[in-house]
């Protein structure tokens, strides 16, 4: 039976405000919270939020809401995580960011301060090291334990003890005699679980040569975990997550033997293997963090997010009971104050953005701290609905459709969005600007998870491998034709949009369809596949390099046949392509390989570049693109 606190917070979150309808600005503004953190002793907020190009930060007392100190780092640099690491001391990590779409820029540094801002200092950074911290070490105060990888030694990590006041970084003994590249700890931050992987140059990508190693208990020497007892062959998924409070049981990723990857618990003293959670049609994703930081449960998204707990007693409870009452939302944990029970959580839906909320673990109350999106009027949202189809060789795909909101589904202007990706990203459900901003427009929305997306099993994705521009856009296809035969679209009125790999979707959806779509906009995507093997980020690295030959093949002629700006005599579409001049993931060379054989057949096209990386970043270019957007599909699909 729900409680009265319960219930009171379900209406608070599912109310709505009395604005009038939602205008770009309000859709896009850069001034909501990105994230909200308690203080160990309950004291103090942390609050990072967009501003412009950056992510700052605020400390914020919780009873009176005076600021104790803010943090800043200057254009394109994001705070992108805040750690409490006692009463006091917190510490960020910052990174220079120029694509909205992926991290061009610098690597992570870390800055620690006190809640007023006193003792400011950077105590982590390295051009020439990968560092990642794998425990704040509940039981000291001053100290927390970071593996530290170099060049020189092939990244190989070694444990370092860093103290958070003064940088001061000591060697740690007692990992594995072999070099190993990554190690997990007990909730007391001992490590218990590590593991190597190498790979030559012979070898495909993902199946080198895998090891790890554990250790019983803590006192316990390292010794080698028998792979075959995970039933482990090269190319399977598996992933440490945590442990439980215990320190007797790691939980494991692993699809070894599956369709999908599932969660195991692997008890440490007799080796044995047990299954928790898995589901036939998605991959088990996050594991949900009890308040010790033990392991208690995992999320995975078929239509609507869903929890599944294996560990819900004590304190775990209340993580199964807002669960529960928040059926179809999505909902987090961002910390804990153990001194005085206090939990910040954070739910979203499709009408709902981000939302944090103070949880008073005694008395079960909640209450409103901050939004993602605070000037956004949810009553003018438009509901997002998962739905499932067959392609036409037999292949279930799995996708939403958001129709706009008060108008019926039937007949009804349609944009085809594409994501990115495309391979490990996919489609969820919930709360998207970029959707709702084009239904508030009057546009139904359709998003289909195509072949080669992630989330749904290694052979799922793998389906979609030399098979850009055949297999995967006939999957795009399939679901455009698919509302029209509902009655859902008019056949005669619709686009195609997307972004990266979308873009690629969209101009070789005009490419492949001419006579389905009547517009198509591109945005920093991929329009020529050899081009791809030789500008950008990625052919820079040997990984990189084998990524492009496993995933488009070394057949030139047929790489150029699934590249749009090899076909642009096929189209019929009108064309919007917008491109940042400082892209590195997708650079200009692929915005001038589809522009310039554009122009040598004088096919007209609408053009936006601006000074930005792999997706704008700057307010005034996203509003001139939005804006532009909505003119193009009034242009294009109402007149």
């Amino acid at each position: 039976m729900l409680t009265r606190s319960f219930i009171a917070l379900c209406l608070m979150i599912l109310s709505f405000n009395l604005h009038s309808k939602n205008t770009l600005e309000d859709f896009f503004d850069v001034s909501g919270y990105v994230e909200v953190k308690i203080s160990p002793g309950g004291q103090f907020y942390s609050i990072t939020y967009n501003e412009d190009t950056e992510v700052k930060l605020v400390i914020l007392e919780k009873d009176t809401g005076k600021t104790t100190a803010a943090f800043s780092f200057g254009e394109y640099q994001k705070i992108q995580t805040v750690t409490w690491l006692n009463d006091e001391r917190f510490m960020m990590s910052v990174a220079k960011t120029v694509g909205y779409l992926d991290t061009k820029g610098s690597r992570p540094y870390y800055v620690a301060a006190n809640f007023d801002g006193s003792n400011r200092r950077e105590i982590l950074f390295s051009n020439t090291s990968f560092i990642n911290i794998i425990s704040i070490l509940p039981n000291d105060k001053e100290n927390i334990l970071v593996t530290k990888g170099h060049y020189n030694d092939d990244f190989a990590v070694k444990v370092h003890k860093l103290n958070i006041y003064n940088g001061k970084m000591d060697y740690v003994a007692g990992q594995p005699k072999e070099d190993v590249f990554g190690i997990t700890t007990d909730i007391s931050g001992n490590p218990r679980i590590a593991f190597s992987y190498k790979e030559d140059k012979e070898q495909e990508l993902g199946k080198g040569d895998l090891k790890a190693y554990f250790r019983k208990t803590v006192k316990s020497e390292w010794q080698s975990l028998d792979l075959k007892k995970l039933n482990y062959n090269k190319g399977d998924r598996l992933n440490f997550l945590g442990m439980n409070l215990k320190g007797n049981k790691a939980f494991i990723l692993n699809d070894s033997g599956r369709k999908t990857i599932a969660i195991y618990a692997l008890d440490l003293v007799n080796e044995e293997l047990s299954l928790l959670a898995a589901n036939d049609s998605v991959n088990i994703t996050d594991a949900i963090f009890g308040p010790q930081g033990n392991v208690i449960g995992v999320t995975f998204d078929p239509d609507y997010p869903q929890y599944k707990y294996f560990d819900s007693n004590d304190e775990n409870a209340i993580y199964k009971s807002l669960s529960d009452t928040f059926k179809n939302y999505r909902l987090e944990f961002t910390s804990h104050s153990k001194s005085k029970n206090l939990a910040v959580f954070k739910v979203e839906a499709d009408t709902t953005p981000t939302t944090f909320y103070l949880y008073d673990i005694e008395k079960k109350q909640a209450s409103f701290i901050a939004s993602s999106s605070p000037e956004i009027d949810k009553k003018s949202l438009s509901t997002m609905e998962p739905f499932k189809i067959k392609a036409r060789d037999g292949v279930d795909l799995s996708g939403y459709l958001t129709i706009p909101k008060g108008l019926a589904d039937k007949n009804l202007p349609t944009i085809v969005v594409a994501h990115g990706g495309p391979h490990g990203p996919r489609d969820f459900w919930g709360y998207n600007k970029e959707v709702q901003y084009i239904a508030s427009l009057g546009y139904a929305v359709i998003q289909i998870n195509f072949r080669g997306s992630g989330g749904y099993g290694n052979e799922f994705e793998k389906s979609g491998y030399k098979k850009w521009g055949r297999e995967m856009q006939d999957d795009v296809t399939d679901a455009t034709y698919w509302a029209i035969n509902q009655g859902i679209t008019d056949k005669n009125r619709i686009c195609i949009y997307g972004g990266s790999y979308g873009g690629y979707a969209a101009l070789m959806g005009v490419v492949r369809e001419p006579d389905l779509y009547k517009c198509a906009i591109g945005y920093v995507g991929v329009y020529s596949i050899p081009e791809m093997k030789k500008s950008g980020d990625i052919p820079t690295r040997e990984s990189g390099r084998k990524y492009l030959d496993m995933v488009h093949g070394t057949d030139l002629e047929d790489m150029q046949n699934r590249s749009p700006s090899f076909n642009v005599d096929k189209i019929k579409a009108k064309l919007f392509i917008a491109h940042g001049k400082d892209d590195v993931r997708v650079p200009m060379e692929q915005y001038e390989a589809l522009t310039n054989e554009l122009d040598r057949i004088s096919y007209p096209y609408e053009s936006m570049v601006r000074d930005e990386g792999h997706g704008y970043h700057k307010p005034k270019n996203r509003t001139e693109f939005y804006t532009r957007m909505a003119v193009f599909f009034e242009e294009n699909l109402n007149k």
